[in-house]
């Protein structure tokens, strides 16, 4: 009897977790996270969902807004949550492990992990994706560096890997020597001896500044660009509807197909080899057309934001080459002359990438290679 007892035990047992494992299944499988709510999300036992924290999802917003500016560290992120109310069970600031928690979990923007797999979720998202990429871009960039205490932050060297050395081709390191940041070939060539001599911050930023002063957009062509591409945004929509609307009304065609070949099948008109062929046809046709309407309605027109990012930046490179953070020069330095930036003899020089050539100037300083160069020969660009 104890022996019984025990079996029915165990298979109780047993049978309670597979249960328990297919019942989060499901809600896998309808989009809902199982599990325990993370912060700025309630559990609602009611309808065993998670919904917003209304009082708590706006601060975690502006926490994910803050790192993605690449200016703040975790501590400065964990000290705005608990001035806000984000705290521990006890009373303290979340340490950094739970910060990096909250920048890698996918549950912000509408996914969740489960099982070790990222799954599409119902529930109302407080970021969006493209805020979560650009958290996650600073933390690849910084996953070197992790001060334990702010007042010991190390001096960030913003030009650090942007360079190359004209000697030798090395790369561009920097130190500090008597409170200032000196700039230095890192002098790794085995093979060539490097003699570059060092070029302070200070100078290296007037040259950089030099470089980019050429590479700025008059205001009012840019905004005559950007209504043109507004314009040509307009038509593209207009052009690619028209033919997805031709596609779909294939679609339905093949569908009346299928289900009138189904009936014929069942009706015992045509024999079931000719139907699972007939239906194979169909369905490939089927899903080549939904193939091709998905691949219209996600690239349409593609080309036309690169360009009005691109309209944009060059809008405001003269702004920031002149009065920007060492941070957004260096940022549209790499947007401009990619991985083209040497410094030789104390000397930075480089070519622009395309399409910046279009913007060169005529211009000497630091060395600079002049691409082909458009003017209108208007205020506008109407011709």
């Amino acid at each position: 009897m104890l022996h019984n007892d025990f079996g029915f035990s165990k298979y109780y047992v047993d049978s309670l977790s597979e249960n328990t494992k297919r019942g989060l299944r499901e809600k896998v499988r309808r989009g809902e996270c199982p599990g325990p709510a993370p912060i700025g999300y309630h559990n609602d036992y009611r309808t065993k969902k998670i919904i917003v924290d209304r009082e708590r999802a706006p601060y975690i917003k502006q926490a994910f807004e803050m790192y993605a500016k690449g200016n703040v560290t975790y501590d400065h992120v964990r000290e705005f949550l608990g001035e806000n109310g984000i705290r521990t069970k006890n009373g303290k600031l979340l340490v950094r492990w739970q910060i990096s928690h909250i920048f890698s979990n996918p549950i912000y923007y509408g996914h969740f992990r489960y099982a070790g797999e990222v799954h599409e979720g119902t529930h109302e998202p407080i970021i969006s994706k493209d805020l979560f990429d650009a958290v996650h871009s600073v933390m690849n960039s910084r996953w070197r560096w992790a001060p334990r205490d702010l007042s010991k932050q190390r001096t960030p060297k913003i030009f650090t890997r942007l360079l190359r050395c004209g000697g030798c081709g090395g790369g561009i390191t920097a130190e500090i020597q008597k409170g200032h940041v000196y700039y230095r070939c890192t002098r790794k060539n085995r093979v060539q001896r490097c003699t570059q001599p060092f070029i302070r911050e200070e100078d290296l930023t007037t040259q950089i500044t030099a470089l980019l002063k050429p590479y700025s957009l008059r205001s009012d062509w840019a905004d005559e660009m950007l209504t043109r591409v507004k314009e040509e945004k307009k038509q593209a929509a207009q052009s690619a509807e028209r033919v997805m609307a031709g596609k779909r009304d294939e679609i339905d065609k093949i569908n009346l197909r299928l289900q009138r070949l189904l009936d014929s099948f069942l009706d015992a008109v045509i024999e079931r080899d000719e139907y699972t062929a007939e239906k194979t046809k169909l369905m490939s046709q089927k899903k080549t057309l939904e193939a091709q309407n998905a691949t219209l309605s996600a690239g349409r027109a593609n080309w036309l934001e690169p360009l009005t990012e691109w309209i944009l930046t060059a809008k405001n490179a003269g702004e920031i080459a002149v009065s920007g953070s060492l941070q957004e020069k260096r940022v549209l330095a790499q947007k401009v002359f990619g991985s083209n930036l040497v410094l030789d003899g104390k000397k930075a020089r480089g070519s622009c990438v395309k399409p910046w050539s279009l913007l060169g100037e005529n211009s000497s300083s630091g060395g600079m290679v002049r691409g082909g160069g458009f003017e209108p020969p208007t205020p506008t660009v109407s011709r």
